[in-house]
């Protein structure tokens, strides 16, 4: 007996995603962060010592779509993460945090029957106790080879679990007090995916913005930069939405960014790879929310 799967969804995805009923600000919802309770960053930050100086300040995470759809692309993935994570981790005190779609760590189903899956959902503080970028960028190649792209993609199920925990404790800490919401570092979420999905990868992403602009969240508390790769045309359309019609469309802020790498494999210039790893959070800077 062969079972029948849902068909995909189409982009643009429905945007009638419940919230969870404790976040409904009407279309008036003033959305202006906290002014003097934060120590707002500015342009001039960026560039201070170097242009990718603006990383330090916050926790990078990479999240890599190892779907079928990725199969073709896999090779030039690995390449391109090598030269992006190795600028990210250079600059993370903390090392950078890994993880992908369907791939599990050693370990994590163990940690799931004991409730504790979170701990092996990822690979995390890579880089953290290295000497230099190149071990940094050894690290991430040893775990990337250790991965196969197979099945289908629930992109939004993988990014529910980066950003649920990480505003729960943004959440817990404004209540606490100001200055414990402070002290949590800014997220900025690197996602490579070919943009083919299975669910609905606007879900999380409207929900998380909900939630920023209901406790008055700086602009650059959460950035998302999407790196897509290849050519599907749903892919795109849906990736261009997340970018440029998700935050106007549901009056939110605009927390996404999106680049495309449809080249043969090679070295990004310097300017692309600035773009992938700082474009999300970098053109909130000057924005009020």
């Amino acid at each position: 007996m062969s079972l029948s799967h849902p068909p995909r969804p189409q982009p643009p995805y429905p945007l009638d995603t419940p919230s969870d009923g404790t976040l409904m600000p009407d279309e008036n919802h003033h959305r202006s962060w906290r002014t003097g309770t934060h120590t707002k960053l500015e342009r001039k930050d960026i560039y201070t010592s170097g242009p990718y100086t603006f990383l330090s300040y916050f926790d990078t995470v990479f999240l890599i779509d190892d779907s079928a759809a990725m199969v073709e692309h896999w090779d030039a993935v690995g390449k391109l993460l090598g030269q992006i994570s190795g600028v990210c981790a250079e600059h993370d005190r903390n090392g950078i945090d890994m993880y992908f779609v369907n791939h599990r760590p050693r370990g994590y189903y163990l940690y799931a029957t004991i409730g504790r899956k979170k701990e092996r959902g990822g690979y995390f503080n890579i880089g953290k106790t290295a000497g230099d970028a190149c071990d940094n960028c050894d690290n991430v190649a040893g775990i990337f080879r250790a991965v196969r792209p197979h099945g289908g993609c629930r992109l939004d199920h993988r990014l529910s679990a980066i950003l649920d925990p990480y505003m729960e404790e943004y959440i817990r800490r404004v209540k606490d007090g100001v200055q414990q919401a402070e002290n949590l570092r800014p997220l900025n979420l690197i996602v490579i995916t070919a943009g083919v999905t299975d669910d609905n990868p606007y879900d999380t992403l409207i929900e998380t913005a909900r939630k920023l602009d209901f406790y008055h969240a700086p602009p650059y508390q959460v950035g998302i930069q999407f790196f897509r790769v290849g050519d599907d045309d749903d892919g795109r359309r849906a990736m261009d939405f997340a970018d440029h019609g998700l935050a106007q469309t549901l009056n939110l802020r605009d927390m996404v960014d999106t680049v495309t790498w449809t080249s043969e494999p090679g070295e990004l210039a310097p300017d692309a790879v600035l773009k992938v790893v700082l474009g999300a959070v970098e053109r909130s800077i000057d924005k009020p929310v």
